[in-house]
């Protein structure tokens, strides 16, 4: 119940309300409400201002690292592509060495040919000169033969100029007389050519054959392999052709003609790329062949 003021009580005067500052007891209250308002806006900012400060520590720590990272990673790319470049003149200085020696090997291989055709000469010079005195110590006048390479080279002439027949003629008696020589692999071979040359695929096959039945470790055999295949599709015995040029790429993958047994068999029966042989690095000096004796065969007049 609200008690009057009256003559007895009277109210206090204003300047008791005041503190002893002078500040009025209004603005204390003020003070009192707005304050604690105003001291959690500042703490929440000095936290704010703490968390950027620890996200911009952790930023520049992160791009630091990631800094020494792309440091590392280009030293890394740096050294592989001196690695690179160290393998690639290495791959490039041996390709070179390897062409060198290939065309030493190649060098090599046709001075071995030119000393055995010397060879085969002498040899054939010194039997051809024992015989003579034989039959001049028995009163028998003799004809000296020719060499084995003038004897090869008649047979080629008469093939350069198309006379087939008469080339046959010429490498078969050859053969007979020098069938050891360093050119009897490729008389026997250009035999089965001339025949090819007169539309004679059977006669041509055997002269194939025998190239590789007389001369297995002549380099001449691929060719004659190569060439069978290609006279068996002419006669329309496209299976077994196709067997020839599967022996030939399998039995010598690094040489030209494995290659072009792999063209033909892709054309007859659609082979893919991938099988197809790879070159050879270098070339290897063909072997001196020996050739078994074989009854003489009469050529085709």
């Amino acid at each position: 119940m609200d008690i009057p003021f009256s003559s007895k009580f009277p109210p206090p005067p204003l300047k008791k309300l005041r503190g002893e500052g002078g500040v009025s007891l209004a603005v204390i209250l003020f003070m009192g409400l707005v304050l604690p308002g105003c001291l959690a806006t500042t703490q929440e900012i000095e936290d704010l201002r703490g968390d950027i400060f620890r996200l911009q520590t952790t930023l520049t720590e992160q791009q630091e690292t990631q800094g020494e990272f792309q440091g590392a990673l280009k030293e890394n790319q740096a050294s592989l592509q001196g690695n690179q470049a160290d393998l690639s003149a290495k791959m490039e200085e041996l390709t070179l060495k390897l062409e060198s020696l290939s065309s030493q090997l190649v060098e090599t291989d046709d001075h071995m040919t030119t000393l055995a055709a010397r060879i085969d000469d002498l040899d054939k010079n010194i039997s051809n000169r024992l015989d003579a005195v034989v039959k001049t110590v028995q009163g028998v006048k003799s004809i000296p033969a020719p060499s084995p390479s003038r004897f090869y080279q008649a047979g080629a002439n008469e093939f350069a100029k198309r006379r087939y027949d008469q080339a046959i003629q010429i490498f078969q008696t050859y053969l007979d007389q020098y069938p050891d020589t360093e050119k009897a692999p490729l008389a026997q071979y250009t035999i089965g050519e001339c025949y090819v040359a007169l539309k004679n695929g059977e006669e041509a096959l055997e002269a194939f054959d025998a190239v590789v039945v007389h001369y297995p470790k002549s380099g001449q055999v691929p060719t004659a392999l190569l060439q069978k295949g290609l006279t068996l599709e002419q006669l329309g015995k496209t299976s077994e052709a196709i067997a020839v040029y599967d022996g030939l790429r399998k039995k010598y993958p690094h040489r030209k003609e494995a290659q072009k047994a792999h063209e033909r068999l892709k054309s007859l029966r659609g082979d893919k790329d991938d099988l197809a042989p790879k070159p050879s690095p270098a070339a290897k000096p063909k072997a001196v062949p020996v050739r078994p004796t074989v009854p003489k065969k009469s050529p085709a007049q």
